[in-house]
């Protein structure tokens, strides 16, 4: 009879018992650079991993890698044929939609960094079988502040327009931006001032950290599905975690649009 185990653990046995029974030698290496710049940096010193990616036991007592982890390990590589895809209202923090403008930005530049990090899903679903725990999720709701003169101030801001001729007569605009929107006699802004506002703090990281949650989150469940009938040993379990750990109610979680993947 099959045992009960969720996702999470059957990768941790995958990846931190099994896997490293196999020495060095072997097929093409799997591998990639954060794995041995980890290793490296906790062990202080240069080991190389094997054809897994994890550090072998060099234990020929341990025997061969069991039949199941080296399925679970095949499973983990083809999450390569996965592509991204985030949903046109993805807001793994809502609270900041009512600032539409600077919202806008901070998603743009969070799904830039999200399809651009150097950890494809290969290595980060190993990367938490190996470490333990789930990608860094947590982080405060910023506030929206004016940007503050050196007195603690806020500044106002002019937009100027100049006119002249350029070297072949022709009538040229210029525009720039100077910092004296401010009526000193009036305390008052001056016609057509204006202020500009940022976030603080920086939301990029936290909606990053989510986007990678929501992605290491489906890629579980994607493992889950694939590996339910294919095991000797192991009857697969979906991960108990919530899909968004940083909504406030259940509600809040199913109606919320995740991160998901969809098949090359």
């Amino acid at each position: 009879m099959k045992q009960m185990i969720c996702i999470e653990k059957l990768l941790k046995w995958t990846y931190c018992e099994e896997l490293p029974k196999a020495g060095f030698e072997g097929g093409s290496r799997t591998r990639s650079g954060w794995s041995s710049v980890e290793t490296f940096m906790q062990l202080l010193t240069k080991i190389d991993d094997n054809e897994y990616g994890v550090v072998p036991t060099l234990n020929a007592l341990d025997g061969d890698p069991h039949d199941d982890a080296l399925r679970v390990h095949a499973a983990v590589a083809s999450l390569s044929e996965l592509v991204l895809d985030f949903p046109e209202h993805w807001n793994p923090m809502p609270e900041i939609a009512v600032h539409e403008r600077h919202c806008a930005m901070a998603l743009s530049a969070a799904r830039f960094g999200i399809a651009n990090s150097a950890r494809g899903p290969f290595e980060l679903v190993r990367k938490h079988a190996i470490l333990g725990g789930c990608p860094d999720w947590e982080g405060v709701v910023p506030e929206l502040k004016p940007v503050m003169n050196g007195n603690g101030q806020p500044i106002w801001y002019q937009l100027r327009v100049e006119h002249a001729i350029d070297g072949n007569g022709r009538p040229v605009e210029r525009k720039h931006e100077t910092e004296d929107g401010w009526n000193r006699n009036t305390k008052a802004p001056k016609a057509g001032a204006y202020q500009k506002f940022y976030f603080a703090p920086d939301p990029v990281p936290v909606l990053i950290g989510r986007g990678e949650y929501q992605l290491w989150w489906s890629h579980l469940n994607v493992l889950a599905d694939k590996l339910a009938e294919t095991l000797e040993k192991w009857d697969v379990q979906p991960t108990q975690r919530p899909a968004e750990p940083w909504a406030e109610t259940e509600g809040e979680r199913v109606a919320r649009m995740p991160v998901v993947h969809a098949a090359l």
